[in-house]
């Protein structure tokens, strides 16, 4: 009789304090999201006249997906994956894979650049308005997310792509109502309160995160795709664990790298003009985050691949830029710290670096790669930018310089106009 009064006792203890450890796992996100309230009507309905059975059928649903996918039926894979989500909205795998649908499967399947954007948009907003509703601290949908921003907008392989990023940075003036002469950077203090709202309602932005990476890495251009695609990995690195843990820091270090090559956005609507261009000044703080994260993952090798990549891609790049002090003194502090990754010889390691190999070129090829340079210091020239004008220029007579002395190239004309 007192060890089953003393069982009570313990038990009432163990419920007083069910409240605090409920609140302990909402603050560290222990559980995957809070009970579903305020859901969807079909949500509420299955959750409850379902049960347990609502896996099950989600189960057997998602084998007839698989079949949809192998078949490419891909409009019905909307659907269905829609009735999952509906079932099981915590079941991750789907909600991914629906926004991948959307984004990659069906949007490819129109010709026009509207009705692609349209797709695109809609895969992003289903990951971000409803996927990460139900799943807050899911690191993996977060880093989905931001791989669309990335890859899909960010990126080059979708023939529509330039359509995506115009789209992308008309809204994002118009949400922060930056006018017809848009500042390349935010001001958040000056942002309305309006603009506050519609971005944390309609967007899932949060002002405060936005400008502590710029502090810490920016300033961005938050027009870009880019700079949104660092702020969702960032978004999901709290809660991120082991390998999505290690994916979260890549994708952010690969979102640093970009945003350095082509963070900065040359825009002439009267010339239909919208070059995404280098952005040199945020290179100090990319460096910074590139040599802490390989330090913090010396076990992994790929980071310190990646870091060594970048360092010689930044080395070419602030010399394409015209930047050559900076880009020897980078090239120093690589060789110091990376001694056999470079020869030694500048100019010979420059040349090499943008040919993309150290052998000895043909002449037909050296002279190609003279030709690309001259023609990348006539593009930029053309868009407004000066200086990597300037710098592939120089770029162009130094190969030539170092082809020809191996053997006899044709004569260099035009590097000099510039």
């Amino acid at each position: 009789m007192l060890l089953l009064g003393f069982s009570l006792l313990m038990l009432l203890a163990a419920g007083g304090l069910h409240p605090r450890l409920l609140a302990l796992r909402q603050e560290y996100r222990l559980n995957q999201a809070a009970p579903l309230e305020n859901s969807p009507p079909l949500v509420a309905f299955t959750t409850v006249a379902l049960g347990g059975f609502r896996g099950i059928l989600a189960d057997l649903l998602w084998i007839r997906a698989s079949t949809l996918q192998e078949e490419g039926r891909y409009f019905e894979l909307v659907q269905l994956s829609d009735w999952i989500t509906k079932l099981e909205p915590r079941f991750t795998t789907v909600w991914a894979y629906q926004a991948w649908n959307m984004t990659y499967n069906i949007s490819v399947l129109f010709n026009n650049p509207e009705d692609r954007w349209r797709w695109v948009r809609q895969g992003i907003a289903l990951l971000r308005d409803e996927g990460l509703k139900y799943n807050p601290g899911d690191t993996h949908l977060f880093r989905e997310l931001g791989w669309l921003f990335q890859h899909k907008i960010g990126m080059d392989y979708d023939q529509a792509q330039l359509y995506y990023k115009k789209a992308w940075a008309a809204e994002m003036t118009r949400l922060f109502q930056l006018g017809t002469n848009p500042s390349p950077h935010l001001d958040f203090a000056s942002l309305s309160a309006e603009t506050v709202q519609r971005m944390k309602q309609d967007y899932r932005l949060d002002p405060n995160l936005m400008e502590k990476l710029d502090r810490e890495y920016g300033p961005f251009d938050w027009r870009l795709a880019q700079a949104h695609a660092l702020y969702w990995a960032c978004s999901g690195k709290p809660y991120a664990t082991g390998f999505e843990a290690i994916a979260t820091d890549r994708m952010i270090l690969q979102c640093l790298a970009e945003a350095v090559k082509s963070g900065r956005l040359i825009e002439d609507p009267a010339r239909d003009l919208f070059v995404m261009a280098p952005q040199l000044n945020l290179l100090p703080q990319a460096l910074k985050a590139y040599r802490e994260t390989n330090t913090r993952y010396a076990a992994e090798k790929t980071f310190a691949t990646a870091y060594q990549n970048f360092l010689q891609g930044a080395i070419l790049l602030l010399y394409t830029c015209n930047q050559n002090a900076e880009a020897l003194d980078l090239y120093r502090r690589v060789q110091s710290e990376f001694p056999d990754e470079l020869s030694g010889n500048f100019d010979q390691d420059i040349v090499s670096l943008f040919a993309g190999t150290r052998e000895t070129l043909s002449p037909e090829n050296a002279t190609a790669v003279v030709n690309e340079a001259l023609q990348q210091s006539l593009k930029w020239e053309a868009q407004g930018d000066p200086e990597q004008a300037r710098g592939f220029a120089q770029l162009a007579q130094l190969c030539w310089t170092v082809f020809n002395a191996q053997h006899p190239l044709p004569p260099l004309t035009g590097a000099q106009t510039f």
